[in-house]
């Protein structure tokens, strides 16, 4: 049984600093540190712990942001105790703040990921997507900077920036049939661009990415850089031609995302 409690006192807060350095294996000096957190609790922010027998195994962390001319909620942190994770914290953890946004005003909540971790983005697109409108249409690249943690070391901090519609219906429709692909694999698991450009003018395109991120990293770590520069191409093309991320397709066949043109701006 999952607990999941608000967050505020110096003592709870702590504890969630070190489920950062334990997740994300982070130096110290990296983590967000407490009295950071202890404002964003108190002055419009949200920081919650999920809790198993009292044990905290989850954590998440919300700070209220500027975007065009509104308030939005900015997910900046959501991690899991890697002895807990496939559980549905973490989905437990993000239902639970969009119900908090929505109480407290906020109409968005969005955050960035890395786009070549396919578990992140099929439970962005695929998961969360389903339960409210979910679109990525913005690429930061290095957006962090050179990152010393055990995930992001050693390549350049690209992310994607998701957008959670809160209060609007999800936008999953059918795929149309013998949808193009931009960004293929092949048999060596290197990325493939097709010798003729896309037109961009179809109904949805399809970007693949590695179904296993981890094993080509520890096998052919030379093919990561190579899938982030051609993924860094194929969703900024993507964007700058009027598509968005919206769906996340995770099947013997394919792995990558779904694209489709933007009926109107949020």
């Amino acid at each position: 049984m999952i607990d999941i409690r608000i967050l505020q006192t110096i003592p709870e807060l702590e504890a969630v600093v070190d489920l950062e350095v334990k997740v994300w294996g982070l130096s110290p000096r990296h983590a967000v540190p407490s009295a950071v957190m202890h404002v964003l609790a108190l002055r419009g922010g949200l920081v919650v712990g999920a809790y198993q027998a009292d044990h905290m195994v989850g954590m998440l962390l919300a700070l209220p942001v500027r975007h065009d001319t509104e308030w939005i909620l900015w997910s900046h942190m959501t991690g899991i105790h890697p002895d807990h994770q496939g559980q549905g914290i973490g989905a437990a953890l993000k239902r639970f703040q969009r119900q908090w946004a929505l109480a407290n005003g906020y109409r968005k909540i969005a955050w960035t990921f890395d786009p070549l971790q396919r578990g992140n983005a099929r439970f962005n697109f695929h998961v969360l997507g389903q339960e409210a409108a979910l679109i990525a249409q913005t690429y930061h690249v290095n957006f962090y900077g050179d990152m010393d943690d055990d995930i992001n070391r050693g390549m350049p901090s690209d992310r994607v920036e998701a957008v959670w519609l809160l209060d609007q219906p999800g936008l999953h429709t059918p795929i149309p049939p013998e949808v193009e692909t931009v960004l293929t694999i092949d048999e060596t698991l290197h990325p493939v661009t097709p010798t003729a450009a896309p037109t961009w003018t179809a109904p949805a395109y399809k970007i693949a990415i590695p179904r296993d991120l981890d094993t080509l990293r520890n096998t052919a770590p030379e093919q990561v850089l190579a899938w982030r520069l051609a993924l860094r191409v194929a969703l900024q093309t993507a964007f700058g031609n009027g598509y968005s991320a919206m769906d996340f397709i995770s099947s013997e066949d394919f792995t990558g995302y779904v694209v489709k043109p933007l009926a109107e701006s949020w």
